[in-house]
């Protein structure tokens, strides 16, 4: 049994660059400032997230803006608190070689997806273009979409441009294509794949000052991560050494355009998840998706190690 004196951070998925704001905030002790002792958890599979959460078996986790959309309609009695990635372009990511140059080459070809929802992306998009379901196969391949591609199981499959498809062309030592969903599905936005921090509404309800202070940890380590990029960089890898190479160095460097500073839920993002959530009969047409996310416990002021300085409004 988990230590109740433990906070537990559950990650969307094995712990990789698009998360160093979290390992900076405990590495630089943001959390143990706050009176939290947090364990960073990671996932067997990513689908499980929400449901975990959801049934309160952890304070926290990450997870993208449309799974959590998901689970609440399914009842978890979860909401977003903030943002830890906002947009990073999501797509369909392929080998030039498999001579897939648009959406209409999937056709007789395998299509792998991470979770639930992915499916039903893929199939939403085949019946908006015209292609029938049974002229190409869907696979489930979790946290292996990459792997799945190098070995030649899937032709093509779910993924960042500023993750997946690095990995991809690092791993084949190929070129790529990456079929963009958001133009695919003409959404204007790449937001359904944000990533998110929720927690159970129980969290909220009876420890507020716990998911005060746990926000106020990401925002200095969203900063520092910004601000301090190399640093921050060397300071993930001594963490995970795994993470310490050319590859994942790339990663991280693409990533940074997306690092939420301020850690704020964005309500222009959300109505358009909704709006895409309700398209693909995910949640009713008068889903209310304000229910899914806060910024109630956000810092109200950007943190600062500089006292506030008292201005003069007029000359004596």
């Amino acid at each position: 049994m988990i230590n109740k004196t433990i906070t537990t951070l559950l990650l969307n998925w094995y712990a990789n660059p698009y998360h160093t704001p979290i390992f900076i905030a405990q590495a630089r002790g943001y959390f143990r400032q706050e009176n939290i002792k947090l364990a960073i958890l990671e996932p067997n599979t990513p689908s499980d997230v929400t449901e975990i959460v959801g049934l309160g078996n952890v304070d926290f986790a990450v997870k993208a803006m449309i799974h959590t959309v998901e689970a609440k309609a399914k009842g978890f009695p979860i909401t977003s608190i903030g943002t830890l990635l906002d947009e990073p372009p999501t797509g369909l990511l392929a080998l030039q070689s498999s001579g897939i140059k648009s959406f209409k080459d999937i056709v007789g070809k395998r299509i792998g997806y991470i979770g639930e929802f992915g499916k039903k992306i893929i199939d939403n998009l085949a019946s908006s273009a015209g292609i029938k379901q049974n002229t190409y196969s869907t696979v489930c391949v979790g946290m292996n979409m990459v792997d799945a591609i190098v070995r030649t199981n899937i032709d093509i499959g779910i993924g960042f441009s500023n993750f997946q498809q690095i990995e991809l062309e690092t791993l084949s030592g190929e070129p790529t294509v990456f079929l963009r969903i958001d133009q695919l599905a003409g959404l204007g936005c790449c937001c359904f794949c944000s990533i998110q921090y929720i927690t159970p509404n129980s969290i909220l309800q009876k420890n507020p000052n716990l998911a005060k202070g746990f926000l106020q940890a990401l925002v200095r380590g969203a900063a520092f991560t910004t601000e301090h990029p190399e640093e921050a960089f060397e300071l993930l890898c001594q963490l995970k050494p795994k993470l310490n190479n050319e590859m994942y160095r790339k990663i991280f460097i693409h990533t940074l355009p997306f690092f939420s500073r301020t850690v704020a839920n964005i309500e222009r993002d959300w109505n358009k998840v909704g709006n895409y959530a309700k398209h693909l009969g995910v949640v009713e047409r008068d889903y209310d998706i304000s229910t899914c996310y806060t910024n109630e416990f956000l810092p109200a002021t950007p943190y600062s190690d500089l006292k506030a300085i008292a201005l003069c409004t007029e000359d004596k």
